[in-house]
């Protein structure tokens, strides 16, 4: 029996060794070992006896004891022991996330695009070599709420090179009822050959979506 009280006191003894233990750890793994013990004690003696009298009994019991005293040791500290970063992550509650709707995208749906004018230096509706010309057009909002973050773009989308046409501005709002007036500057290279140029005027957001456009076509001259 002696081998058995070291055997618990070394069980005890490894479940402190350690000062990060939980103290319920401890005290599961301890609990454990000594119901192993009286457990195994027991049904070894009852095994022993049965084959080798009251020798065998009393070397059953022993044996039992120190298996027992292993097996509830570590099933005590099996379920106590601490949980993975992932099984304790896998417990955490899940945030549930909702979207706004995009009252944003329904406003700017109700913008476009009218007085539409063209301005060349001679007059003459003609982009010549060298020559600096103006287009201006509204944006008007027709709806009922607010229009934010407005960009207004000019583009040439025929193929005619030498073109150069004003970077395009972010209009922060534009109010129910109201518009704005843009103006973009194109300005014709020396070597714009003679033809035809065609322009796209467009509203988009800042994504790039286009919820108005226009469409109309210059001649070119060298």
């Amino acid at each position: 029996m002696k081998k058995v009280a070291i055997l618990c006191l070394a069980v005890s003894l490894l479940s402190s060794g350690c000062g990060t233990t939980q103290p319920e750890r401890t005290g599961a793994i301890v609990g454990g070992a000594a119901i192993g013990n009286s457990v195994g004690g027991a049904i070894g003696g009852l095994v022993g006896d049965s084959r080798h009298g009251w020798r065998g009994s009393y070397r059953g019991s022993a044996i039992g004891s120190i298996v027992g005293t292993l097996a509830g040791a570590a099933i005590g500290g099996a379920l106590t022991a601490p949980k993975s970063r992932e099984e304790n992550r896998a417990n955490y509650p899940v945030k549930q996330v909702y979207a706004e709707p995009d009252y944003t995208q329904s406003a700017l749906s109700s913008l476009y695009i009218r007085n539409i004018r063209f301005i060349d230096n001679d007059h003459d509706h003609v982009i010549s070599s060298g020559e600096s010309s103006k287009i201006i057009f509204e944006i008007m909002n027709g709806g009922n709420e607010i229009a934010y973050n407005v960009i207004p773009s000019v583009a040439e989308i025929s193929g005619m090179k030498h073109l150069h046409i004003s970077s395009s501005i972010l209009v922060e709002q534009i109010q129910p009822g109201n518009g704005v007036k843009y103006t973009a500057t194109v300005t014709a290279g020396k070597r714009i050959k003679t033809g035809t140029a065609t322009f796209r005027l467009a509203v988009t957001d800042t994504r790039g979506q286009m919820y108005d456009h226009k469409e109309f076509t210059l001649n070119t001259a060298r």
